[in-house]
């Protein structure tokens, strides 16, 4: 697939999704590079701002299948890889498959459940695929997608168990989605008396081997040595900074540079410019960074501190 049709094919799955989800179409585009990079999401928002209807839309939209997994204090491991039942039939041990090896995965609240239950989507999101019983189950294939979509409130701490940095990193992006603006809010109200139902319907617009060719098209995109500089100089500054205790591993350059090539990719072009880098630096680096005490005690947030990290590094020139 060339880039051409992959643009196309990705503006048509952002004009399906938006008709649904009102007002956030930054939020939707940013999602939409993400999975076009083969990268997971951790959305970090309050409750009811439309997370799970997010998921649930996209995955309709791409023809993928969507698990949801309500994470919990009293979840195992094993509801999630899945996990061997002996079959008295057959004398023998069988495997069967948990939520993990659907194409989209919702891991709602992760932060709720136990750091030993967390630890089961490491090797899935690191490695894709799982070990049970010594034995190692893929979870892509030649048209087959994985891709992990977390929540976790960031106000409610109590009963929950703070997600590892290990764990953090595996993360291409994390999005905040945000409150609606008044018009927005009103356009809900008013879509939600139209259709005279609780649930919308979403349109399926491609088929998961698209998707999964649309994906692979973006390594067709050029990253030329000012950016890849440029991209290793904004990942090295946040190293540096005073007010960061650990700053960003190099999976965040490679994942700023994933990021990046997709947007070229939606945009169809097939070479990345400066802005491209610029504008998803934040939502690719600032949930890598652990802060002194002392900045996140006065307020300073990780996302403040990559915009002015941009701003302090010289831009290169477009080709």
């Amino acid at each position: 697939m060339n880039i051409e049709e992959t643009s196309e094919l990705c503006m048509k799955v952002l004009e399906e999704v938006n008709k649904h989800i009102i007002g956030k179409r930054e939020t939707l585009r940013h999602v939409m590079l993400a999975f076009l990079a083969d990268g997971h999401i951790l959305f970090e928002d309050y409750p009811g701002l439309a997370k799970t209807m997010i998921c649930r839309s996209f995955a309709t939209a791409l023809g993928c299948e969507f698990k949801r997994i309500q994470f919990t204090p009293d979840l195992l491991p094993q509801d999630i890889i899945g996990s061997e039942i002996y079959n008295q039939k057959i004398n023998e041990f069988e495997f069967k498959a948990g939520p993990v090896f659907a194409d989209i995965i919702l891991a709602d609240e992760i932060n709720r459940a136990t750091p030993k239950t967390q630890s089961a989507l490491l090797e899935a999101m690191g490695e894709y695929q799982i070990t049970v019983g010594g034995i190692t189950y893929q979870l892509i294939g030649n048209d087959k997608p994985f891709l992990v979509v977390a929540t976790q409130n960031p106000l409610e701490l109590e009963g929950t168990f703070a997600l590892p940095e290990a764990q953090i990193d595996r993360f291409l992006a994390m999005i905040r989605i945000g409150y609606p603006s008044k018009e927005a809010e009103r356009i809900i109200l008013s879509n939600r008396i139209n259709r005279k139902k609780k649930m919308f319907d979403v349109s399926q617009i491609i088929d998961r081997k698209t998707f999964w060719e649309m994906q692979h098209s973006v390594e067709q995109i050029h990253v030329s040595d000012e950016i890849k500089e440029y991209i290793v100089e904004i990942v090295q500054q946040t190293r540096n900074l005073p007010q960061v205790k650990i700053g960003s591993s190099p999976r965040g350059s490679l994942d700023l540079m994933a990021l990046s090539r997709a947007n070229a990719a939606l945009n169809g072009r097939d070479f990345v410019i400066p802005q491209d880098t610029k504008e998803l630096a934040p939502i690719a680096l600032a949930h890598r960074l652990i802060l002194e005490v002392s900045s996140w005690l006065s307020g300073t947030s990780s996302e403040i501190l990559i915009k002015k990290t941009l701003e302090q590094i010289k831009t290169p020139r477009r080709e």
